[in-house]
């Protein structure tokens, strides 16, 4: 349970929202394939030098030396990737919403907007095939000032979150006006 130290008493958390794991996966896959390039590269450059009469010789200890630090870097790449997948979450209050984006390992911007009914425009657009098919895409928050905007890409169930919002900012607007309608 997530519970910030500047929750209001009758806020409650409807939604945690995170990119798609989908963008994960394809960001694994490529650290995947960086990580075997010296596996492919070392046996055919060897091909290609004995063909021209030389030989390469790499004492036994410095391959296993080299070997063993490019995975590392490449597990430390992963790391840093999963890091900023897992931590960079939209949380939609009854209340607000707020955006906490990671920067790295020890460093993240967490931005609120205050207030729902602050909240001018949402979009959402679905990205490229994948996005279609697995129902991730980015959303779009604008609010009532000229250069505050809100932006998750690559959400998951970004129609969804929309529609969550959406009816938050309704009740909120509902709530203002007197009205206590249905709420999520």
């Amino acid at each position: 349970m997530i519970h910030l130290k500047d929750f209001k008493p009758d806020e409650e958390i409807l939604v945690i929202a995170r990119k798609h794991w989908f963008i994960f996966f394809l960001q694994g896959l490529g650290l995947l394939i960086i990580f075997l390039i010296p596996f492919f590269f070392i046996p055919i450059l060897s091909i290609f030098v004995n063909a021209g009469g030389g030989a390469v010789s790499i004492p036994a200890g410095y391959g296993l030396f080299f070997m063993s630090l490019w995975a590392l870097i490449v597990w430390q790449l992963l790391f840093a990737r999963w890091t900023d997948y897992y931590f960079d979450i939209w949380i939609v209050t009854n209340w607000r919403i707020i955006d906490i984006d990671q920067k790295g390992f020890y460093r993240r911007n967490v931005s609120t907007l205050l207030n729902l009914d602050h909240i001018e425009d949402i979009t959402t657009e679905e990205e490229g095939f994948f996005g279609s098919l697995l129902g991730y895409g980015s959303l779009q928050v604008q609010t009532a000032a000229a250069s505050v905007e809100f932006i998750m890409p690559s959400i998951a169930r970004a129609r969804n979150v929309e529609q969550i919002i959406r009816k938050a900012q309704e009740r909120m607007i509902g709530l203002k006006a007197g009205n206590t309608g249905n709420y999520v």
